[in-house]
């Protein structure tokens, strides 16, 4: 992939970010990252959505410091509407002044889990005719429910745990008979996780009838679904990203190991660990050849109102610790992964490799922490660079989905309009 040219068109990118999900904070730190990076070459519009459902907007969303308040200090309220152009606009307080137009040319969604990930914002671009980062409806919401995307993957011929779906309704109804068949079924420590949430928000490991029962109480105080699978003894984490759209060229990034607990990453390993970012062990020595810590400083220095390292900021080896054809090996499966759940835009891919170096795909992260600027930092390639690349997906999807005949002539109401 190479690095963006000076002369790249200049652009108004509205980066939508927050959402109503208990990723909401990941999503803005996220968020000030690619915007402090977008902004050295193009015109960024903020775009908020906050907990309550509001959008909002204003040069101030460009600070992380705007967020010690609700709604957001200084910042001015936004309305999305569909069937009108320009979509966004933000609403008159005047009699004397109309609405006030939002253009943009293209969107980056930097929302995490539910309404950014699982593609019902994606939808309201898409009928809003706005091209954005990180198509398409179909493939993220699919990606995003974990049962769904281990039924497609495993149809690509890449191995998954065995793991048993669960509806909240099936749980509230049988709560004696659903323990017991999971007890007999996966002997031993097992993984509970809500089926469409991120960031290892609500996931807990468990051993036996009282431990699955607390474990499945948190996750459906979060979810409706739930998904309960072995725990990967033994294993060891690997993750790689790619970037790139169907038909297109996939570029896949350097491998990383993160280094969380014996339970496995946690969101405070993600996210709160103050020291993360070493690119080496837990004890501080160095085993990669590249740093997280100068992607982290990337990000958060790329502008003076950048957010902070965010997902940088955890523990990881870069390039992982493991062998070069394991690496190889790994790379290749995400690129598979890609491929298969029809995905456009830049996803991190999570495995497990088991005891005999058996690779097994936890789960697709289709807006990734961070947008793993530091996997493909680590590849040469530059945050700068990565961004470039998803705004020419943005309009390259948006180029063909124009193409695609979406209505056609029909005698149909002429058969039946006065005939009543």
């Amino acid at each position: 992939m190479a690095n963006p040219s000076n002369n790249a068109a200049r652009r108004r990118v509205g980066v939508i970010f927050g959402g109503r999900s208990v990723e909401h904070d990941v999503s803005i730190i996220t968020a000030q990252q690619v915007m402090a990076v977008l902004a050295q070459r193009h015109e960024v519009v903020p775009i908020y959505l906050a907990a309550d459902g509001r959008f909002w907007t204003g040069e101030s969303l460009l600070s992380v410091d705007a967020f010690a308040t609700q709604p957001p200090a200084d910042a001015r309220p936004l309305q999305l509407r569909l069937g009108v152009t320009p979509a966004f606009v933000e609403p008159s307080t005047s009699r004397l002044r109309g609405d006030r137009d939002v253009l943009v040319d293209v969107v980056v969604n930097a929302i995490h889990g539910t309404s950014g990930e699982d593609g019902s914002l994606l939808g309201a671009l898409e009928l809003a005719g706005i091209p954005y980062v990180g198509r398409g409806v179909a493939a993220a919401a699919v990606s995003m429910d974990k049962h769904l995307a281990k039924v497609v993957l495993k149809d690509a011929g890449i191995e998954v745990l065995p793991h048993r779906r669960i509806e909240r309704s099936e749980w509230e109804s049988d709560q004696d008979g659903l323990i017991a068949e999971l007890v007999q079924r996966f002997p031993g420590d097992v993984v509970v996780k809500p089926c469409t949430l991120g960031s290892s928000v609500g996931v807990a490991r468990a051993n036996g009838a009282d431990e699955l029962i607390e474990a499945l109480e948190l996750a459906f105080e979060l979810d409706r679904q739930a998904i309960v699978e072995p725990f990967a003894t033994g294993a060891i984490e690997l993750n790689a990203a790619v970037v790139g759209r169907p038909g297109g060229e996939l570029i896949v990034s350097e491998v990383e190991r993160p280094i969380g607990g014996e339970d496995g990453l946690s969101f405070e390993d993600k996210y709160l660990r103050a020291g993360g970012g070493k690119g080496g062990s837990k004890d501080g020595s160095s085993k990669g050849a590249a740093s997280a810590k100068s992607a982290g400083a990337a990000a958060g220095g790329a502008g003076s109102k950048g957010g902070g390292a965010g997902m940088a900021t955890q523990d990881r080896i870069i390039p992982a610790d493991v062998s070069p054809q394991l690496r190889a090996a790994v790379q290749e499966q995400a690129k598979i992964a890609h491929a298969a759940l029809r995905l456009a835009g830049v996803v991190r891919y999570d495995f497990f490799v088991l005891p005999g170096d058996r690779i097994v795909i936890n789960e697709p992260n289709t807006v990734p922490g961070s947008f793993a600027f530091y996997l493909f930092e680590a590849a040469g390639v530059t945050f700068d660079a990565l961004m470039e690349r998803l705004l020419a997906i943005a309009f390259e999807e948006a180029r063909e989905e124009r193409s695609t005949t979406r209505a056609f002539e029909s005698a149909l109401l002429g058969l039946h309009i006065g005939a009543s």
